[in-house]
Order: structure tokens, then sequence, then C-alpha cells
């Protein structure tokens, strides 16, 4: 037996109708399945950086008290969890994580899908995970995880990722965020030229997220979260 370590997306700590299509289509005479909680939050009552770290230290300790090997799974914000560890599992020798099984994730590197690749990459860049098989579920015109380059958004994911005036620490914390970005010039590089054609498009890929259901029922719609379950059911 397996267990599928699942991480919520954001104010979904304990599951929703993707991750759900994608649990039930497990195979149970090899898998089992739990959601992890975690606040998964964004901006309230706590930043989504602050959220993922939180995400992260109990995605470890679950990983830890299963008495099974764990693939390690998660849509949206989740899949950004499950991702961090996935690709920081050497700093825990002691865990035995098999995979990542990852849906809409916003590091989510170009190239990476279970099928039809949609082009893009993660909304806030790009992350390898190079000690385990990584499976990323990416839904076409889906601004988290298949975002051109170019796009604007990616200036409000690298302004946002701190964001919250939920505490007066909170408020500094992202504050100082923005200024480590400027002095260390890590913000992605949306606006060069190169890049312009990406950027006039920012609002249809805006819209993608906000009334199309580009990020949410799309993978259901579309099969992709079975198509990733299938994924794992073949592993």
């Amino acid at each position: 037996m397996i267990d599928i370590l699942i991480m919520g997306g954001t104010w979904n700590p304990n599951g929703d109708p993707v991750t759900e299509t994608f649990a039930n289509a497990l195979d149970r005479r090899r898998f089992r399945h739990q959601y992890v909680p975690y606040p998964a939050a964004y901006g309230t009552p706590m930043s989504y950086r602050s959220s993922v770290g939180f995400g992260k230290h109990a995605l470890v300790q679950a990983i830890r008290d299963s008495p099974n090997p764990v693939i390690v799974a998660g849509y949206s914000q989740g899949a950004a969890v499950a991702a961090e560890v996935a690709a920081d599992i050497e700093l825990y020798p002691d865990l035995d994580v098999r995979a990542a099984a990852l849906i809409a994730c916003p590091s989510r590197p170009r190239g990476l899908c279970v099928g039809t690749d949609p082009g893009g990459y993660g909304v806030v860049g790009e992350l390898a995970i190079t000690k385990m098989l990584a499976l990323h579920a990416a839904a076409f015109r889906d601004p988290i995880c298949a975002l051109p380059e170019g796009s604007m958004l990616r200036y409000l994911a690298d302004m946002s990722a701190y964001m919250s005036i939920s505490s007066p620490q909170e408020f500094a914390q992202w504050g100082a965020s923005i200024v480590d970005l400027a002095v260390r010039r890590r913000f992605q590089r949306w606006w060069e030229p190169r890049n312009w054609r990406d950027t006039a498009e920012v609002i249809s890929q805006a819209n993608a997220y906000l009334t199309e259901g580009r990020h949410t029922t799309a993978y259901i719609d579309e099969g992709l979260c079975i198509e990733l379950a299938d994924a794992v059911n073949s592993l």
C-alpha cells in the first residue's frame, strides 16, 4: 500500500471537486489517500508564502507519520507545497517519497506535463524536481501553471507572495519581501521587449482564471484529473 498525501488548493485545505476527482480515480487496491490540513490562505489570515511554509511543515510531518511509502500530491497552492517538499527531499533522508502528482502547480517547469503540454510555465516561476518522478496536470490557458513567459501576471505573483495586512508583523514582512526582490533583482522579467506580446494579452489571461474556469472546472471537464490519476495508477 502507498499513501497519497494530498494538499488542497487555496481556501480548500480539506479538498474540492478537483482533488476529489483525482482521488476517486486512484486504484484503491494499491493506494489510499488523505488530505493534510494546512492554512491554504492567500492574504488572510496570512500571506501565501506563510501558508506554504506551514503546509510544508505539515506535509513533512504527515510523511514521517505514514507507515507506508508516500506519493505527495496537491492542487494549486497545495501543489506548490508538495513540489517544494519533493524538490528538497534530500533535506529529509528519513522520508520515503516515491513521486509527486501535481495539479495546476504554480511552479510547474515548462514542458513537463501528463498528456498535451499547454505551453508556458508556473506563475511564480519554475521549480525543478530532480530526485523523484514529478507528474504534472496542466490545463491550456490556466494562468497559474501555463502562463506565457512575458505575462504581467508574473509581477502580481511576485508582489503578492507575502501580501497580508492581518497583523503589523505580516504587513512588515510583505514590505520587506518587495524590497528584497528589488535589491536582489529577483523579479520575473516580464517587461523585456521580447515578451511584450504576452503582456498585451494579460486581460485574457486574467479572465481565464476569473471567469472561464481554466484553473478549476477545466481539470474535471477535460479529464485532466483522471489522466493524472491514471499516470499514478500505472506506476
